[in-house]
């Protein structure tokens, strides 16, 4: 499922149930392969695990999770939501920038920025002072989307390897008055940073396309039962704005331990100053021949938490091997964390639970 539609169906709110029924359809149609969105400008990279992992029969995922949002949360804007950076930020470790580049005429300021080996965040400013730019944004926010479609770099001295490369990104934006402010929180699927690294991330392009006629195609190629559908890019920002980051990667670590198991083996889990990685087996039906779908609630402290988390899963010979991050600092010795997985249908409903654990860092 494209980025666009994921971002709306998980954020609708009060819809009426004709609609909804509609919307869940779609969506059963997009999960089941039925449908797809193809664009020019960029092929997902789930997608592409998609492609590759189906023509050798096995079921490996990439999803990212975003859970309810927290009442203290709703308070704060940009990468600060996320409870590992709201960590680092609490514990006086500085992330603030004012780092300006310009290309073609577009000023972009790079206001904060934080990274561990496998996890960065960093929001980012411009002036919306281009109206057709405005108008697509507030199409998009009407719809319930605050989802941001950009292409990034990320570079450490004397090293020309580009180190944005294995990476899931969720990319945000909201806009106030004339300014727009989009954030990116990227987890990496190993330690790509290098310690003690000097970094420059790069904007090579902000797009986007327009809703009324994203919706307009998809629900033609629906109607008429494309296997895929494209909508041209409105608007695109192209360059090169470029950042030298002052901070170096952040290096704190810790093994949490495990309070409680239900269900669940094997845990081994890690976490750094942004976010802990958790690798555990689950028994579960089928293998590596079947479909299924899961899903992973966490909770902090017996609340359902706000988190820009991943995990991935291979079913094979009556297990479930999941690899897992989510927001939980090694800063954060206090905290206790519930993650709970479940299987769920196409439509995302829970069929049952399949285990759970507890974490905490000592």
């Amino acid at each position: 499922m494209d980025k666009k539609t994921i971002d709306r169906i998980k954020n609708e709110k009060e819809i009426p149930a004709e609609v909804m029924e509609k919307l869940l359809l779609n969506r059963k149609l997009i999960l089941t392969n039925q449908i797809s969105q193809e664009k020019a400008v960029k092929v997902s990279r789930r997608k592409k695990v998609m492609f590759i992992l189906a023509a050798v029969a096995i079921v490996f995922l990439l999803v990212m999770i975003k859970t309810p949002v927290g009442t203290a949360l709703e308070k704060m804007f940009g990468i600060s939501r996320d409870s590992g950076v709201g960590t680092v930020e609490s514990h006086g470790i500085p992330n603030k920038l004012d780092l300006t580049s310009i290309q073609n005429g577009r000023e972009i300021k790079l206001t904060k920025f934080v990274a561990t080996k496998k996890k960065l965040a960093f929001d980012y400013q411009f002036k919306l002072n281009d109206e057709k730019l405005r108008t697509l944004l507030e199409k998009e926010i009407a719809a319930g989307s605050n989802y941001q479609d950009i292409l990034l770099g990320l570079f450490a001295e004397g090293n020309m390897e580009d180190l944005f490369r294995g990476v899931l990104s969720y990319s945000t934006f909201r806009i106030e008055g004339d300014m727009f402010y989009g954030s990116v929180i990227a987890i990496f699927d190993k330690e790509k940073i290098p310690e003690n690294a000097k970094l420059t991330l790069h904007i090579y392009r902000l797009h986007w396309q327009d809703w009324d006629e994203y919706e307009a195609v998809k629900a033609e190629a629906i109607k008429k039962a494309y296997s895929s559908f494209s909508v041209e890019t409105a608007l695109v920002y192209e360059g090169d704005w470029s950042f030298n980051v002052e901070y170096e990667p952040l290096t704190q670590t810790a093994e949490p331990q495990v309070l409680q198991a239900d269900n669940v083996h094997e845990i081994k889990a890690k976490s750094d100053a942004l976010q802990t990685t958790v690798s555990f087996n689950i028994p579960t039906e089928g293998d590596s021949g079947d479909f299924q779908f899961y899903d992973v609630i966490i909770y902090k402290n017996d609340v359902k938490n706000e988190a820009q988390s991943s995990f991935s899963y291979e079913n094979k010979n009556g297990n479930t091997a999941f690899d897992f991050s989510f927001d939980l600092s090694a800063l954060d010795n206090t905290s206790v964390y519930k993650i709970q997985v479940n299987e769920v249908d196409e439509m995302g409903n829970i069929v049952k639970e399949l285990g759970s654990f507890e974490l905490q860092n000592k």
